[in-house]
C-alpha cells in the first residue's frame, strides 16, 4: 500500500515542482530554476522507461576496489581490477536478465530491450548481461526467478580522479541512478572529498548505503570501530540511516550482506521512486529556500491601497481643478439665473475650465499645472514608502521584485493620474447643468421683460405729456401705477432672485466640487492600483502560488 501511495503521489509531487517552475522562472535564482527543471524532465524520461529495473552505482575513490565488489556480485571478473586498472574510466553496466528473456525486439518492462534503451538514455555502452536460469532462490523470500532480476549495477570512474572527464562521469551517472553505494576502506573513509558528495546528498539516507571494503585487512574490533565511526560520519552528514556494509572481496567476507541489500531493493522496487522523490523534495527545497518557508504578507492591504491613493491625489495638485471646477460652476450658473441686464459682463471673462482645458465640449489632455518638486517628491516617496512596507519581513528576492514591479515610471504614473482628473472633470461636463437653472433662468426673463415693458410704458406716457398730448387714463394697483410696478418689481425682483441664485449656485460649485474631488480621488485609486498595487499583488501572489506547489512537491514547511 505504501508502496502504491509514493508512486500516485510522485506524478502529483512531479506537476507540482513543473509548474513551480513554470511559476518562478524569471522570479527566483536561473540555476536553481534549470536545476529543478533538470529534475522534472530526468524523472519524466526515467519514468518513460518503465519501472522494470532498478539502476545502482558503485561509487568511491581510486584504489576502494569497486570493481571488484562488481566482480564479487557477478561471480565472475567482468569488471578489470587491481594493477591492471588502477582506475575505472568509463562506466560499466551488469544487468541480470533471466537467459529465456534475451529478445532483443522485446521491449515489454524487464526485457533485454528495456535495458538497452534504458542504458542508451544514460550514454552508457559497456554492458555485461548476467544472465541466469529461472528457479534459483538464493535469497530467502527474494524474486523467485533469481533475487537480483531487474537490477542493473553500475561500476562508475572514481569520484577522486586526476582526469575531470572521469569525475564529470561520475557525477552525471550518479545523478541518474536509483541506489548510491558508497565502496570505501580504512584508509578512506574519513576523505573529505567523499563527504562533501554526501553532505551534497543529505536528503537522499534512503537510497544511499556505504560499503567498508577490505577488512580482511583489519581486526574484527578494527572493523567494528571503522563501522560505528562511518556510521558517525554519515549521521553527520544527514545520512544517519544509511545502511553501512562491512566485506572483503578477497574473503568473500560481507559480500551476502550487500548481495541481500541489492535483492531487498530490487523486490522491494521502491529504489527508483524513493530516489525520483528524494530529486524531487531537494529541488523543492532548494527553490524554497528562496520562496520563504513561513508565509509572510500574502496580500497588499487596503489600509496601505487607501493610504497610497490619498497621499498621489494630495501630491496631484487636484486642489486647483477642483478650485476651478467650483469657480466655473458659478460663472456658468451667473450665465443663466444672474441679473439678465448685467449677466453678459461675465461672459467677457474667461472660463477658469479653460485654461486647464477642461471646459465643456473639450477633449485630449488637460493642461493641469506641472508639479511642483515637493509635489513629485511626495509623490515618489508615498510610492517607495508603499513598495517598502509590501516587501517588509520577505526573505530575498522577493523584496527587490516587489520593488521593481510596484515603482512604475514615474512620469507615466503623472500623466495617468492626469488623465484620471481631466476625465473625472468632463464625465461631470457630460451630466448637464441643474435643472433649476432653467426655471430660475425664465422666471429672470420674465422680470426683465416686466422691467422693459414698465420702462417704455412710463417713457410713452412722458413723451405724451412733453408734446401735450391728451393725458391717457394709465391703470393703477393699489394706487401704484402699473407701468411704475412693472418696472419697479422687475427690477427688485430680478435682483433679488439673482442674489438668491448666486448663493444657491455657490453651494452647487461647493458639491460639484466634491463630486470631482470623489470620481478623480477613485480614479487616481484606480491608477495606483493598475500601476503600483496590482502589480505588487502578482508578485505576492506569485509567492503563495510557489509556497503552495513546493509544499506539494515534498518541500519542508
Amino acid at each position: 500500500m505504501r508502496l502504491r501511495r509514493e508512486r500516485a503521489d510522485l506524478p502529483k509531487q512531479l506537476e507540482a515542482l513543473s509548474a513551480a517552475v513554470e511559476v518562478g522562472a524569471g522570479r527566483l535564482d536561473e540555476e536553481r530554476i534549470a536545476a529543478a527543471r533538470g529534475v522534472v524532465a530526468k524523472a519524466e524520461e526515467r519514468l518513460r522507461h518503465g519501472t522494470g529495473h532498478t539502476l545502482a552505482a558503485l561509487l568511491g575513490a581510486t584504489g576502494s576496489g569497486k570493481s571488484s565488489v562488481v566482480n564479487a556480485i557477478v561471480g565472475n571478473e567482468v569488471a578489470t581490477a587491481g594493477l591492471r586498472r588502477p582506475t575505472t574510466s568509463s562506466t560499466l553496466a551488469c544487468y541480470w536478465m533471466a537467459e529465456a528473456d534475451t529478445t532483443p525486439d522485446d521491449d515489454a518492462a524487464g526485457s533485454v530491450g528495456s535495458v538497452q534503451s534504458l542504458l542508451d538514455w544514460l550514454g552508457v555502452s559497456n554492458r555485461h548481461q548476467v544472465a541466469f536460469a529461472g528457479g534459483l532462490t538464493k535469497i530467502d523470500g527474494a524474486d523467485p526467478d533469481h533475487p537480483l532480476d531487474g537490477l542493473v549495477l553500475l561500476d562508475v570512474p572514481d569520484h577522486d580522479s586526476v582526469e575531470v572527464g572521469h569525475r564529470l562521469e561520475m557525477e552525471r551517472i550518479a545523478a541518474h541512478v536509483d541506489l548510491l553505494i558508497w565502496v570505501t576502506d580504512a584508509e578512506k573513509y574519513a576523505d573529505m572529498a567523499m563527504h562533501r558528495y554526501l553532505r551534497a546528498l543529505s536528503g537522499y539516507g534512503a537510497v544511499t548505503a556505504m560499503v567498508l571494503n577490505k577488512i580482511d585487512l583489519l581486526t574484527e574490533d578494527q572493523v567494528g570501530t571503522c563501522v560505528a565511526d562511518i556510521e558517525r560520519l554519515l549521521a553527520a552528514d544527514g545520512l544517519k540511516n544509511s545502511p553501512v556494509i562491512a566485506m572483503s572481496t578477497t574473503t568473500g567476507a560481507g559480500v551476502d550482506d550487500l548481495e541481500h541489500l541489492l535483492a531487498e531493493t530490487v523486490k522491494k522496487k521502491q529504489a527508483m521512486v524513493a530516489r525520483l522523490r528524494a530529486d524531487v523534495v531537494d529541488a523543492a527545497d532548494s527553490l524554497m529556500t528562496e520562496v520563504g518557508t513561513t508565509a509572510g504578507r500574502t496580500e497588499v492591504s487596503d489600509k496601505l491601497a487607501t493610504r497610497l491613493s490619498q497621499e498621489l491625489v494630495q501630491a496631484s495638485g487636484l486642489s486647483v481643478v477642483t478650485d476651478a471646477v467650483a469657480a466655473g460652476h458659478r460663472r456658468d450658473a451667473n450665465g443663466k439665473v444672474g441679473w439678465p441686464f448685467t449677466r453678459w459682463a461675465r461672459q467677457l471673462r474667461p472660463h477658469p475650465l479653460r485654461k486647464l482645458h477642461l471646459a465643456p465640449g473639450s477633449s485630449g489632455r488637460s493642461s493641469l499645472p506641472a508639479i511642483s518638486g515637493i509635489q513629485l517628491a511626495r509623490s515618489e516617496n508615498a510610492v517607495r514608502q508603499t513598495v517598502a512596507a509590501v516587501g517588509t519581513g520577505l526573505p530575498e528576492p522577493w523584496p527587490d521584485l516587489i520593488r521593481r514591479a510596484g515603482t512604475p515610471n514615474q512620469a507615466g504614473l503623472n500623466n495617468r493620474i492626469d488623465d484620471s482628473v481631466g476625465e473625472a472633470v468632463r464625465n461631470l461636463h457630460d451630466q448637464g447643468p441643474p435643472r433649476w437653472w432653467a426655471v430660475v433662468n425664465v422666471l429672470q426673463v420674465i422680470l426683465a421683460l416686466a422691467a422693459i415693458v414698465g420702462a417704455v410704458w412710463l417713457g410713452l406716457l412722458a413723451f405724451g405729456a412733453y408734446l401735450r398730448l391728451p393725458e391717457v387714463p394709465t391703470p393703477e394697483y393699489r394706487e401704484i401705477p402699473i407701468p411704475t410696478a412693472l418696472l419697479i418689481g422687475g427690477l427688485m425682483l430680478g435682483v433679488v432672485v439673482a442674489v438668491v441664485s448666486r448663493r444657491l449656485a455657490a453651494i452647487g460649485a461647493g458639491r460639484r466640487a466634491d463630486k470631482v474631488r470623489q470620481a478623480a480621488t477613485e480614479a487616481v485609486a484606480g491608477v495606483a492600483d493598475h500601476l503600483v498595487i496590482g502589480p505588487m499583488q502578482a508578485e505576492l501572489d506569485a509567492r503563495n502560488r510557489l509556497r503552495e506547489l513546493l509544499l506539494g512537491a515534498g518541500a519542508s514547511s
